[in-house]
């Protein structure tokens, strides 16, 4: 046991110490006014070369300092919550590759090379997923692979036409015929991993994980390198008029769907991956509005208050001997004081209150959606959206910290370990000032926008109404007992796996059985390996026949040469 927590500890050390040094490359970028790019040439075909590049900026140092913060702070929660675990340095290792894969791309630039980070992120993901074997995890596993699968093929396809440009960085890339349908494959490779309507389906099925895997997923790494792929790519996505449009739909209605289906949960941490989904809309609906640097923001400040929250929740699951349905957890504040507090915090920094990390954010990007060219309907839906968070995050604090209905006695537990306490310690700061600090310290992340005044109180005065809302609103469960068939739909994520996932899935499992029997045990076995043995033997045969005949013809003739001479 001391050898495994020394390894927990020593990854923790190595990332918090890979943070730093990202801090300090980050300021001596800031202050130089620069960034780097390496490239190294691995091979060169005809006109085209692989490159390994390698790229230095404020962006990515500050996002890989970031990933690492939280990652080290999840290795310290890993150590108490996965303790006893006899797989544990399997885990801790494939949680290190994990990050390591996110950072491979953020740093790295080339399509090709992207790959080892893009490809690496969904391999070691369905590790993680998978990590309890049992049938409901596989089947969490296979989802979640199968969908991004779908990402990587767009993200091959995309590969396969840049090659006419002779280089696949995609800091230089410039206009051709074909660049319409690379941006669109981009797009959707970014849809499928950052789980926008249609792929949502994958992420609350990714909650089979361990919770450490999903703070450090629903933060930072995987469900965020489709929102940062936009951010890298937005400059050639912008010069198409159908992408901003297309983008503000689809993240409005995953935001609303998101946030109605976490209405209708009961399991405490698809709530929490629901909000993620949730929050992801908003990122993707900056970008529609043409405000890729404030979906950046909105993305450091979600990581540090989501972690926060999955590493809560993961707390409440430890003590309450691994029960995740919120109305079988009760009276948590007055057990777990501290944890119940840091929830509350990242719950409404998660809502947007003021001067807390969300708000900084994502009062910028309501107040971008208002001062944009969209119409009524879309102003009145990216609301409700706000809305529906408040709504979600009061009704999991109803059921788990406020609520002192309980039919179970707990007498051992307590915010008595420091292996947990001391990461939502470190994590809270950034929950707390996060969107201040990073909004002082780069000047991307201060836009302002000039709007009447009550136009600029109408974020706060909804969180505020949603707020008193919510406090009769769940009074006596009213709403789900009267409808059951909504509670059916929502609690199904308007049946997404059914329609999406299930046919996708078995109408290729159906071309797959079509082609191995038309393809591999069909044509490849007349053109492959039996249609050649067959024809070669069908030649040596005729081959031998005239060859025999031949040698009697010769030895005939030889035989009446003798006698006749």
């Amino acid at each position: 046991m001391f050898q495994m927590i020394s390894m927990e500890l020593c990854f923790s050390v190595i990332l918090f110490s890979w943070f730093f040094f990202m801090f300090i490359m980050l300021v001596y970028l800031c202050m130089n006014n620069f960034c780097l790019l390496f490239s190294w040439e691995l091979m060169s075909c005809m006109s085209s070369g692989v490159d390994f590049d390698f790229a230095v900026d404020w962006m990515s140092c500050s996002f890989s300092g970031l990933v690492c913060f939280i990652s080290g702070c999840v290795m310290v929660f890993t150590v108490s919550y996965m303790k006893g675990d006899t797989n544990l340095p399997r885990f801790s290792l494939t949680v290190m590759l994990f990050v390591l894969s996110m950072n491979l791309l953020i740093f790295i630039p080339s399509l090709v090379s992207l790959l080892l980070g893009w490809d690496g992120l969904g391999l070691v993901s369905f590790c993680l997923v998978i990590y309890y074997q049992n049938s409901k995890s596989l089947a969490a596993g296979m989802l979640t692979v199968l969908m991004n699968r779908v990402g990587d093929c767009f993200i091959l396809g995309s590969i396969s036409m840049v090659i006419v440009l002779g280089h696949w960085n995609m800091l230089c890339l410039w206009d051709f015929y074909g660049f319409m349908c690379v941006n669109l494959f981009i797009m959707i490779a970014g849809m499928t991993k950052s789980a926008q309507i249609p792929f949502s389906s994958w992420l609350p099925a990714a909650m089979a994980a361990p919770t450490p895997v999903s703070a450090l997923v629903h933060s930072s790494t995987l469900v965020t390198a489709g929102v940062f792929l936009f951010i890298r790519f937005f400059n050639y996505l912008s010069n198409y008029y159908w992408f901003s449009s297309f983008m503000v739909y689809i993240s409005i209605l995953t935001t609303i769907m998101s946030g109605v289906c976490a209405l209708y949960e009961y399991d405490m941490k698809k709530i929490i991956a629901l909000s993620t989904l949730s929050q992801l809309g908003v990122m993707m609906m900056s970008l529609g509005i043409g405000l890729p640097m404030l979906a950046l923001f909105h993305l450091y400040t979600h990581a540090m208050f989501k972690a926060l929250l999955f590493m809560c929740g993961g707390n409440i699951i430890h003590c309450f001997s691994g029960k995740q349905d919120v109305r079988q957890i009760k009276n948590v504040s007055k057990l777990l004081p501290v944890t119940t507090m840091f929830l509350n915090i990242s719950n409404m920094a998660l809502c947007g209150m003021p001067f807390l990390a969300g708000f900084y954010s994502k009062d910028l990007i309501i107040e971008g959606l208002i001062s944009g060219s969209f119409n009524m309907v879309i102003f009145l839906l990216g609301v409700f959206g706000v809305c529906l968070t408040v709504l979600y995050s009061m009704r999991f604090s109803f059921y788990t910290v406020w609520c002192n209905e309980s039919s179970e006695t707990y007498n051992n537990i307590g915010d008595y370990d420091i292996k947990m306490i001391f990461p939502m310690s470190m994590l809270v700061i950034g929950a707390l000032w996060g969107g201040f600090v990073f909004q002082s310290l780069f000047s991307f992340f201060s836009l302002e926008f000039f709007l009447p005044l009550l136009m600029k109180l109408i974020v706060p005065f909804l969180i505020i109404t949603s707020l008193l809302f919510s406090f009769g609103f769940w009074d006596g469960n009213i709403l789900f007992k009267k409808f059951g068939k909504l509670n059916y739909i929502n609690s199904s994520m308007w049946f997404l796996s059914s329609f999406i996932c299930y046919p996708m899935l078995s109408n290729f499992k159906l071309v797959s059985n079509m082609s191995l029997k038309v393809v591999d045990m069909g044509w490849f076995e007349i053109v492959g390996g039996q249609g050649i043995f067959s024809i070669n033997k069908l030649f040596l045969s005729i081959f031998e026949y005239w060859l025999m005949l031949m040698f009697n013809c010769y030895m005939i003739i030889f035989m009446i040469m003798i006698f006749y001479l």
